[in-house]
């Protein structure tokens, strides 16, 4: 097995303190058996996010408790990412799948990345069965240019971008969940958005390993699985859009 490459990357899954132990048991065991060291972010839950916090950070009273703490767990983990001189970031969300070679194919994205002065994201998971269409792939290739972000479940960052979600996080205030935030973010600041094709993670919350710890669901998690496997079927082959169409977020 591929060593993880600790001394480039730090590594942060935004959990809680209490509750989801599932979840907390499937982490352990999925990333000690890929090789991936576990470090949970454990501050922010609902229950340590005051008033005075909210109404400091939160600009929508919209936003769900659960969608505000995990806001403030991942933009916590770019801090502590700051703190270190390591070049790079892994963010997870408690619920991943990371494939068999998750360390060997991260190692493929970290070389064909290049410098680690670029001001750009990394998206390596499937969220909400986004894909490159088959037809667009190359040899060799793994990184693509994304059309939008991909969920908050599984990305790298290097530190300029860390840096320039957290001075626009300064100016303004939250109004979206984290993921759609941090795309509004990343388009307004000209920062690169890319796929890596074919992904190697999965939500859990997705492809109906697990409820979702946000937004919950009112569908039974098989009728979840089969979708999410149709879905990936006729993505991986014709893009978001089965049809071959141009992508769409509001389709998904």
């Amino acid at each position: 097995m591929q060593e993880f490459p600790s001394d480039k990357v730090f590594v942060r899954v935004c959990h809680v303190k209490q509750g989801y132990e599932d979840r907390e048991r499937h982490i352990l065991k999925e990333f000690g058996r890929r090789g991936v060291p576990v470090h949970f972010f454990l501050d922010w839950d609902v229950a340590d996010i005051t008033e005075e916090t909210r109404a400091s950070f939160v600009g929508s009273d919209k936003l769900r408790p659960s969608e505000v703490s995990l806001a403030l767990k991942q933009v916590g983990i770019w801090r502590e990412f700051l703190e270190t001189d390591k070049p790079f970031c892994l963010v997870f969300e408690d619920d991943v799948f990371l494939d068999a070679d998750f360390v060997g194919k991260l190692g493929e994205c970290i070389a064909e990345f290049g410098s680690a002065d670029r001001k750009a994201v990394v998206y390596l998971g499937s969220g909400s069965n986004y894909y490159v269409p088959r037809w667009k792939l190359r040899k060799d290739q793994r990184l693509y240019p994304g059309l939008h972000a991909r969920c908050a479940d599984s990305y790298l960052i290097t530190r300029p971008v860390a840096k320039a979600r957290l001075d626009w996080l300064a100016e303004h205030k939250l109004s979206k969940p984290i993921d759609h935030q941090i795309e509004h973010i990343d388009e307004k600041l000209g920062i690169e958005m890319l796929w890596f094709e074919r992904p190697i993670v999965e939500q859990g919350s997705q492809n109906g390993a697990f409820q979702s710890s946000v937004a919950g669901s009112a569908r039974y998690l098989w009728l979840k699985r089969i979708s999410w496997s149709w879905k990936k079927a006729s993505r991986r082959f014709f893009g978001h859009n089965a049809r071959g169409k141009s992508n769409s977020r509001k389709s998904a």
